[in-house]
C-alpha cells in the first residue's frame, strides 16, 4: 500500500439509533470522501461486519437499543474483528471514558463534536491501523 491516505479507500460504519444524528454524521463523512454505511443498532452491524475487510472503521454511539456501543466493540473483538472503533456519546463522564479505553477504542468523542476534529481523529485512527497491519 502506498503512503498516500485516500479517504475513499475506507468504509466507515456508523452505529447510531438517532436517525438525525446518523444522517448528519454520514453526510459529514461522505463530504470528507469516506464510504459510509449506517446502522441503527449493534446487532444490525454484526450481521454485516465480516464483509468489511481491513479498511473499515466503526463509529458508534454509546447509548444504543439492545447492546451498547461498548458491548458492540467488545463483541467485535471477541469475533476477531479489529477495525478501529470510535465512540460518540452525550455522556462526557470519566467512568464511560475509562470503559471505552478498556474496550480497545481508538478514540472517544462527546456530542456535540467539532466536525474537523472528528475527521482528523478518524484519519489518525485509520493511519495507526494501517501502520500496524503493514
Amino acid at each position: 500500500m502506498g503512503t498516500q491516505f485516500i479517504p475513499g479507500d475506507y468504509t466507515v460504519l456508523v452505529v447510531d439509533s438517532d436517525p438525525g444524528d446518523s444522517a448528519s454524521l454520514k453526510a459529514l463523512l461522505e463530504r470528507a470522501g469516506y464510504n459510509t454505511r449506517t446502522y441503527q443498532s449493534g446487532e444490525a452491524l454484526l450481521q454485516e461486519i465480516p464483509t468489511c475487510g481491513e479498511n473499515c472503521c466503526v463509529i458508534s454511539e454509546v447509548e444504543l437499543p439492545g447492546m451498547t456501543g461498548l458491548e458492540l466493540i467488545s463483541r467485535l473483538r471477541q469475533d476477531n474483528v479489529f477495525a478501529p472503533a470510535m465512540i460518540l456519546t452525550r455522556l462526557g463522564d470519566v467512568p464511560t471514558a475509562v470503559r471505552a479505553m478498556r474496550a480497545d477504542v481508538a478514540d472517544y468523542l462527546t456530542k456535540p463534536y467539532i466536525e474537523r476534529d472528528l475527521i482528523e481523529r478518524l484519519r489518525s485512527a485509520l493511519l495507526r491501523q494501517r501502520e500496524r497491519l503493514h
